[in-house]
């Protein structure tokens, strides 16, 4: 999931052609003129912009979009102002910006979408946007201890994001590399004697470990973020990740740790049944502490996904027979649900979707996601839509954006 700045309604002609620039060394002129809103140096290397002042303009491009845009407008909106929208059809709305919020940290809300760097200050507002150092900011807890699940790592990079006081807190490091890329991680992790390394099984050829996700111990309780973003640097500066964070769960008492009885929405057995699927010893410590909390305020249910051929009572445990399953249970009933009402699903990536598309995105896939309370949904309509030319060129890295897009037919 990538972020983008749609055009300003407005500041284009879509009927204008790009001419040619008298002092843009043979560049065409951009065909926004004045009202260009693009920050991207590589846009400034393609098309000429003469009504800049030259020797100003050379500056700009060489610099990143957050500078540039501060040369060229301003990139914040007051808080306590509203300003309006006009859509591509002439309608115009007004937009409010959020609420005022705590300067830093995380808020009430328990979904966020990432901030992203060169984009207009009140779509960070911290009402709705986090980063990465928010997350593991003391404000969210007093950290001990912390493990990261995902797919890729930039481990000298993730040590940064962390206070400089919790650097040297234990790290769990949950991994699916192999060869090459696990020799890097290795190296990577040497200069930090806290860190630990489990690589997770990958029982068929093509499994993946894609999970993405945070267990943060402190002294208080424990939290659990599941969110969509890599553990890079790029992927948390300028695009659009989600991120959901939950409350801070609080130690039992050892009475109440030792009941085995179902705690809340059932998310607390969710997790626990996902890291028991890693095998090993090297997550014991986790799932105890787990065990010895209380989950019951996660008012959720967790959806995991694990590698490998399921049968009998572990066919409706993973992946989108789970999500079909919870929709049985604690669905709407299917009198609240319009028949025509779109099932929406967002990919960063497109695997394998079988010979047709009926053959499973039009068939399992779908009957799982329009599923609803006491009912299966029987085949709904669904509508594809993959990223233009257009909006490749409109997002705020440019082609850049466009460089893991398979190509139609």
């Amino acid at each position: 999931m990538e972020s983008r700045l749609a055009e300003r309604p407005g500041q284009c002609s879509s009927g204008s052609t790009p001419g040619k620039a008298g002092g843009g060394q043979g560049k065409p002129v951009c065909k926004y003129g004045n009202q260009c809103y693009r920050k991207n140096p590589m846009h400034f290397q393609e098309y000429a912009h003469p009504d800049r002042d030259n020797k100003d303009t050379a500056e700009i491009e060489m610099q990143p979009p957050v500078t540039k845009k501060a040369k060229t407008e301003s990139t914040s909106m007051p808080s306590t102002s509203a300003s309006t929208s006009t859509s591509s059809d002439g309608t115009t709305a007004e937009i409010k910006p959020p609420a005022s919020s705590p300067a830093s940290g995380v808020s009430s809300p328990l979904f966020y979408l990432t901030k992203v760097r060169g984009i207009p200050d009140y779509y960070n507002n911290p009402n709705m946007a986090t980063g990465i150092k928010d997350i593991l900011s003391p404000s969210m807890g007093e950290l001990v201890a912390s493990a990261q699940f995902n797919y890729m790592f930039d481990i000298p990079w993730l040590m940064q994001q962390y206070p400089e006081s919790k650097r040297n807190m234990p790290l769990l490091i949950v991994h699916g590399e192999q060869r090459e890329g696990l020799i890097r991680l290795k190296t990577e992790a040497k200069p930090f004697p806290n860190i630990k390394l489990f690589q997770a099984k990958l029982e068929i050829m093509f499994g993946t470990h894609h999970s993405k996700m945070m267990l943060i111990a402190y002294k208080e309780g424990m939290r659990v973020v599941i969110h969509t973003a890599n553990l890079i640097a790029k992927d948390w500066d300028q695009k659009t990740q989600g991120v959901w964070i939950s409350p801070v769960f609080h130690q039992l008492t050892s009475a109440a740790a030792s009941q085995t009885s179902a705690e809340g929405t059932g998310f607390k057995q969710d997790l626990l049944d996902y890291l028991q699927a890693y095998g090993g010893t090297a997550l014991n410590e986790w799932k105890q502490r787990l065990k010895e909390h209380d989950l019951s305020s996660a008012r959720v249910r967790l959806i995991a996904s694990v590698p490998g051929a399921h049968t009998g009572a572990n066919m409706h445990k993973w992946g989108h027979l789970k999500l079909r399953k919870v929709l049985l249970q604690h669905g709407p009933p299917s009198s609240s649900v319009d028949e025509h009402w779109p099932v929406v699903g967002q990919f960063s990536s497109i695997g394998s979707l079988g010979p047709s598309s009926q053959q499973w995105l039009s068939s399992e896939w779908l009957l799982s996601l329009s599923t609803n309370g006491r009912k299966e949904a029987g085949a709904a309509v669904t509508m594809r839509k993959y990223p233009n030319l257009q909006l490749v060129r409109a997002g705020i890295l440019y082609y850049l954006h466009g460089y893991g897009l398979a190509a139609l037919e």
